[in-house]
């Protein structure tokens, strides 16, 4: 029996760990210029504000406005970040670098990621030879943008690859907000509209920033976040104190600046995207939430194509075989997104001919976290005297 021991066994896989997501990674195309450390339309990947002044990217000269976005972007989402640059030139609309068959446009820099990028800002500052028109309120290649980020980032969802987009706003037409187009009407829940500004064109940047910096059920106006690091806020030049009806705003789904009575500082109103209030995705942090768990599914699932599985004697998936898989999606799923929803399950039908059709179908759902949109405080005065 050999000498009298003492053996330990370390044991492994019991904390159910799984892939990290790359919630954070985000993209930035900006208005810029080729400098001979960059190139127009050039992707370039950086983890620091002095990564960007490396490549020539400077707080004066004439990549000044990529600079602050990119500054912005490093003020909230911190140090070491990882954020992809694309430097795009002033002659062309959003329109334009959202068409999918562009091949200097999104999808050289989402490409160029080869996967990673989960939030895209897109920052525009026309130079004096752009031909600006307004439709809707804002500049014609902003809305006509909207439709082309929907379907490049559902194209990219589709293969596993899920992205959501943030544009600019640009030339947002506030002395006139009852033309702003109302973005509730829109069917496009993977882009939405900044128009929120710190003094040089929409804060592209800074949401950005935000939205890396935090989980992907937390909505970007959490009030216990703190205030936004900004002195000051806009919308097209005109302070955000000064502009009346932004519940109108807030309303047609739109993101910029707010301020609280009693409370310093600046936040963001919300996380709204083009897509009526009645689609289940039409909040940013819902649809980052969902795209999650879509990849959680995936990356666990993709391991058992081509397996073999147990078949009873009845012709069904055998119990311990569905036992397995319902048990590995939930394990994953509620392990990686602890924080981040209310509960997930996963229901196998055993009934399901998989000898004729060589397919498993997992129905799974999510139970996600509620948010205090609206808090109602019912006071009144009241006599213990009465109560007796």
């Amino acid at each position: 029996m050999g000498l009298p021991k003492v053996a330990i066994t370390l044991g492994n896989g019991n904390l159910g760990r799984t892939v990290v997501t790359d919630d954070g990674v985000a993209g930035l195309m900006m208005t810029g210029y080729g400098n001979g450390l960059i190139s127009l339309h050039q992707p370039k990947v950086i983890y620091s504000l002095g990564d960007a002044e490396n490549l020539g990217i400077e707080s004066s000269g004439e990549n000044v406005h990529a600079y602050n976005h990119i500054k912005e972007f490093y003020s909230l989402a911190g140090e070491g970040a990882e954020l992809y640059i694309m430097l795009t030139g002033d002659n062309h609309s959003p329109a334009q670098y959202m068409d999918a068959a562009n091949p200097e446009g999104v999808v050289k820099l989402l490409d160029a990621a080869q996967g990673r990028i989960r939030l895209l800002g897109v920052s525009f500052l026309p130079g004096s030879t752009y031909l600006s028109s307004n439709a809707g309120g804002m500049d014609i290649g902003v809305t006509d943008a909207i439709p082309k980020a929907q379907q490049v980032a559902s194209t990219y969802a589709a293969q596993f690859k899920p992205v959501r987009i943030l544009l600019e706003g640009y030339n947002a037409d506030i002395a006139h907000p009852d033309e702003l187009v109302d973005l509730r009407t829109y069917s496009c829940n993977r882009v939405g509209i900044i128009i929120g500004s710190t003094g040089h064109g929409a804060a592209v940047g800074l949401v950005l920033g935000r939205a890396a910096a935090i989980p992907v059920q937390r909505n970007l106006g959490r009030v216990k976040d703190g205030a936004l690091p900004v002195t000051a806020a806009f919308i097209n030049g005109k302070k955000i104190e000064d502009i009346t009806g932004v519940d109108a705003l807030h309303d047609k789904g739109y993101i910029f600046f707010r301020t609280f009575v009693g409370r310093s500082g600046y936040y963001l109103n919300d996380d709204p995207m083009c897509a009526p209030a009645t689609d289940d995705y039409s909040q940013l942090a819902s649809g980052r939430v969902i795209d999650k768990a879509i990849t959680i599914c995936y990356q666990t699932y993709v391991e058992e194509l081509n397996d073999e599985v147990a078949i009873d004697s009845e012709g069904k998936l055998s119990v311990p075989v569905i036992k397995y898989l319902q048990s590995k999606i939930e394990t994953a799923v509620n392990t990686a997104m602890a924080d981040e929803i209310s509960s997930f399950s996963a229901y196998v039908d055993a009934s399901q001919n998989v000898l004729s059709t060589g397919k498993i179908v997992v129905k799974a759902s999510i139970i996600p976290v509620g948010y205090t949109k609206t808090i109602e405080v019912l006071l009144g005065f009241a006599n213990p005297a009465l109560n007796q």
